[in-house]
């Protein structure tokens, strides 16, 4: 190869410099253009959505639905949910189309003093109908049938121990009691017990028409008297240590869970095929090493567990009987008790905290729609443990009754009963990246209230246009409609460099954010609902959000390079020695520079920068002399990389 003969870079000689060589360039074919950032955007869904809109102006992200529930950090990755969200406090997810405050939770008036931390509170309906409310605090048991009542009436039952279990058939109720104390029957509503058989179990439970008690290790069941039925169920874990801890009936059978060595395991009890007696408990289904159960309820074809690790659901198998435990919900930590109504599960926990999950809802594999619902009002730190949780159908407006526990002490809230809201609540969409790693600039935000609270003129007024002859004698209208938030709602974002901005804002109206010179790849969006400060009844209900992007990406510039390659080429102002080129050797280097993609160093003028060739052009003059290549003008597509 020919040796080529480059003098040193110089504006005034040759103008550039492209990967240590100098080059004289054709001014008149020079270029530099900005590549645009943003492609060209096609929408082939079935339907308008934001793929539709233009990306070259704003990018959007919106949510109209929150039912699919909490858990997600990530809001809008190729695998996430737009019906999902990271986290919320105080907000009601559950209808489809908006969220608003929860209610409050509240101590009722009359409400016993109780004495001790422990706490048990159950629903009992007796065969006409009446619904009660069962709580048991240490030695001391009390009813109630209005306990949601303004001014509820309590009865106050001597029972003969501290109360563990408490069950009934829609005739008596039945206690189990801690120690070797024997169990307790009472009529439903009456404020006196007597002692139901000879046997002292500390769990007791009406399941399936049969009643099942245990004493630690030991599971059996009574007769109507009491007493161990005859050729049935007597069963006691092989150790001594172990202790069973609820009793569930499923769709084949029995299902009971005990925990051994701190693991939980639940077990299948069936039913004889030929006596109705029950067999011997089999494992259906094991918790990892060092997760106990507190309780379980079958629900349908779903087996729930509270656990101290959280809350689960398994699937039950009924050819095996066997069930398929799912992941582990540990938001809100360890799961006390369970409770269901309709299509929802709650389960108490710490914090004073109370959970919901959505059983028609799976987000994952045995992983249902969650989110936190009511909080009670003792809650104060995480020794605040929801250890009972009751709802009661009271006459067809249903309130939760929270059974808390805190420190040393025990407090019975019921759910409101005027229907106050909490005073603020948060929902925390999560990250939102529109889906790249692409740097943006968060420019607006709107939201827009559930239409149900729009408000209107009131009375109507008759609408008349002078000199228009009307068929009817008057057209009906009620204005324009006012769409202010029942109380207030802000819109928080924060950016990866932790900068947060927070808009208060007016429902449908765009607010801009101050973020002006820090793009972000992400940002944290937190929605916070505040009660209406004339009415604590009312508060925003928010029907969708929707926020708008500026992508600010790296930039890219095409440079359109015209190289004058000849073998002897003058300075640009036709002075001085001239700078000889092997122009095939030129033409074969940068070929080979293009192909392997590799970035190069690039000068023009004083400016310095990477680039990488894209595409190369021989436009020649002529062949040169010695036959090997052409002359003429060599145009380099080149495309600078971004710092």
């Amino acid at each position: 190869m020919e040796r080529i003969f480059v003098v040193s870079f110089n504006s005034e000689s040759l103008p550039v410099e492209l990967d240590g060589v100098s080059y004289l360039v054709d001014a008149r074919q020079y270029g530099r253009t900005t590549v645009p950032a943003l492609r060209e955007q096609r929408d082939t869904s079935g339907e308008a959505g934001e793929n539709a809109l233009d990306t070259s102006g704003a990018w959007t992200r919106s949510q109209t639905d929150w039912t699919y529930g909490a858990g997600q950090t990530h809001f809008d990755l190729a695998d996430s949910d737009r019906r999902r969200f990271n986290t919320s406090v105080g907000v009601d997810v559950w209808t489809k189309g908006e969220i608003a405050l929860l209610p409050i939770t509240e101590t009722g008036a009359n409400t016993p003093t109780f004495t001790t931390g422990d706490i048990i509170t159950q629903r009992v309906v007796n065969a006409a109908g009446t619904e009660y409310l069962y709580v048991a605090n240490g030695t001391s048991l009390y009813l109630s049938s209005n306990a949601a009542a303004a001014s509820p009436t309590w009865t106050t039952i001597t029972v003969g121990g501290t109360t563990t279990s408490i069950t009934s058939d829609g005739t008596n109720v039945y206690l189990g009691f801690g120690g070797v104390i024997v169990a307790e029957q009472s009529v439903i509503g009456s404020g006196s017990t007597s002692a139901f058989g000879s046997l002292d179990p500390n769990l007791i439970k009406i399941v399936a028409g049969r009643v099942i008690a245990a004493d630690d290790n030991a599971i059996y069941e009574l007769d109507a008297a009491g007493a161990k039925a005859t050729s049935s169920l007597d069963y006691s874990l092989p150790l001594a240590s172990s202790a069973w801890v609820d009793v569930d009936a499923g769709p084949g059978g029995i299902y009971a869970a005990a925990n051994t060595e701190e693991t939980g395991a639940v077990y299948h009890i069936g039913v004889s095929s030929t006596d109705g007696t029950l067999t011997t408990p089999t494992i259906a289904g094991e918790l990892p090493r060092g997760e106990r159960i507190n309780a379980i309820l079958v629900y349908g074809p779903v087996l729930c567990l509270a656990t101290n690790k959280g809350f689960r659901t398994s699937l039950i198998d009924t050819n095996s009987n066997g069930i398929t435990i799912g992941p582990v919900i540990e938001t809100g930590g360890e799961a006390y008790e369970l409770e269901a109504d309709g299509q929802f599960v709650w389960w108490g926990a710490g914090y004073g905290n109370t959970f919901r999950a959505d059983l028609t809802r799976f987000t994952d594999t045995l992983v249902p729609a969650y989110a936190s619902d009511l909080i009670s009002a003792a809650s104060a730190s995480a020794t605040d443990l929801v250890k009972g949780v009751t709802r009661l159908n009271n006459g067809g407006d249903p309130k939760l009754f929270l059974g808390v526990v805190s420190g040393g002490a025990a407090v019975l809230q019921r759910e409101s009963r005027t229907a106050i809201k909490v005073a603020s609540g948060t929902l925390n969409v999560g990250e939102v990246s529109w889906s790249t790693v692409a740097p943006k600039l968060l420019r607006s935000v709107t939201v827009r209230q559930d239409r149900a609270q729009y408000t209107f003129s009131d009375p109507e007024v008759t609408y008349r246009e002078t000199g228009t002859t009307y068929n009817q004698t008057g057209y009906w209208y009620r204005g324009n409609p006012s769409s202010a938030f029942l109380g207030t709602l802000t819109f928080g974002a924060t950016n990866d460099a932790n900068v947060t901005d927070t808009l208060t804002l007016t429902s449908g109206v765009p607010a801009d954010f101050t973020f002006t010179t820090q793009s972000s790849v992400s940002y944290e969006f937190v929605l916070t609902l505040t009660r209406d400060t004339g009415d604590t009844t009312k508060g925003p209900i928010v029907g969708d959000w929707l926020t708008f992007a500026i992508a600010t990406p790296s930039r890219v510039d095409e440079i359109i390079l015209p190289i004058v390659l000849r073998r002897q080429v003058l300075t640009a102002h036709n002075s001085g020695a001239p700078a000889t080129f092997n122009s095939g050797a030129i033409f074969t280097t940068l070929r080979q520079r293009m192909e392997s993609g590799v970035t190069l160093d690039y000068t023009e003028g004083t400016r310095a920068e990477k680039v990488t060739i894209d595409r190369i052009s021989m436009s020649p003059d002529r062949l040169s002399d010695d036959g090997t290549w052409w002359e003429g003008t060599l145009t380099v597509r080149l495309l600078t990389v971004p710092a």
